[in-house]
């Protein structure tokens, strides 16, 4: 997955791009997913600019959808994400990132690449939706936090997209950073990034720092802030 904040509708583009190649051939995934090198349960994205807001989710494998994303103006946040389900019964559009949870206060757009333990989860009901519930009905990613990371199995690497409903309110992108797992290959999956674009800034997946996924226009590439909720700002 990656996260953007910017100005440039080419560096979305360009991450897009990557994001496909490496979804189609992510050679950490194994380390979570023996056998496995394909993102290929779904994908989707939100994009909040000052043209408009767009949000999309498919069960199509994101190198199979041939899709054009928006014309966008302006100051720019968005979330895309590539899924792999550990349950690939649980496969669908209802069940593809990012989801979108609601309250009389703003409009929370969410991501997460891990796993998390829920005691007592309905069989047709993923834990990142569990997750954002939380966020919800403890009024945002920071109070959510501590339980979140109670219940994580794997990992907690989060990417939110908050708007509030009061007018003149500018949106917010955040990112949260965390994982348990101590071995290397493990720890080469679920390691994020932070790098300089162009336009702005991104957070991505490991996958996506690769040569292979041929992402050209990121530089200062540096590892993500670990365990502490982080503001993105261009």
């Amino acid at each position: 997955m990656f996260g953007y904040d910017g100005t440039r509708e080419s560096d979305v583009q360009e991450l897009h791009s990557a994001l496909r190649r490496a979804c189609a051939d992510d050679p950490t995934l194994s380390a979570v997913a023996p056998g496995c090198s394909a993102h290929c349960h779904g994908w989707g994205y939100v994009i909040h600019a000052d043209n408009g807001l767009f949000h999309y989710r498919t069960a199509r494998s994101i190198y199979q959808d041939e899709i054009v994303l928006p014309k966008l103006e302006g100051r720019i946040r968005a979330i895309f994400h590539g899924r792999y389900a550990s349950k690939p019964e649980l496969a669908g559009h209802i069940f593809s990132h990012p989801f979108v949870g609601t309250d009389d206060t703003r409009a929370t757009y969410f991501a997460h690449n891990g796993g998390i333990e829920v005691p007592g989860l309905p069989e047709r009901k993923v834990d990142s939706e569990w997750a954002l519930e939380q966020v919800i009905a403890l009024g945002g990613l920071e109070q959510a936090l501590p339980r979140l990371k109670e219940h994580t199995k794997s990992a907690l690497n989060l990417l939110a997209l908050t708007i509030d409903r009061e007018k003149g309110t500018p949106a917010a992108l955040n990112y949260f950073h965390y994982f348990k797992p101590k071995e290397p290959e493990k720890v080469k999956y679920y390691k994020m990034f932070e790098g300089v674009m162009p336009g702005g800034r991104a957070l991505v997946s490991s996958t996506l720092t690769m040569p292979e996924a041929g992402l050209k226009n990121l530089t200062n590439i540096e590892p993500a802030v670990f365990d502490k909720l982080i503001h993105m700002k261009k």
